[in-house]
């Protein structure tokens, strides 16, 4: 496995734990939601520019993200 995928699926539990954290939901049904309403698929194209940002920045960018593709979270 490469370093860059190894970063990414790093990144990505970080974020899900983050997204459950604030949300006040379990890492299970955050990884969920996230993968139901494409924001685990925004966060893999957008890694390279997301990884840059605050974690705080990225958890409202993917929650507005999965609103807009049908989530409830908001």
């Amino acid at each position: 496995m490469s370093e860059l995928v190894k970063n990414k699926i790093e990144y990505m539990l970080i974020i899900v734990q983050m997204f459950a954290d604030k949300y006040q939901i379990s890492n299970r049904l955050a990884y969920q939601y996230l993968c139901n309403y494409k924001g685990t698929e925004l966060l893999e194209k957008q890694y390279n520019t997301f990884h840059t940002l605050s974690y705080d920045d990225v958890i409202d960018d993917v929650a507005a993200f999965c609103h807009n593709n049908g989530g409830y979270l908001l």
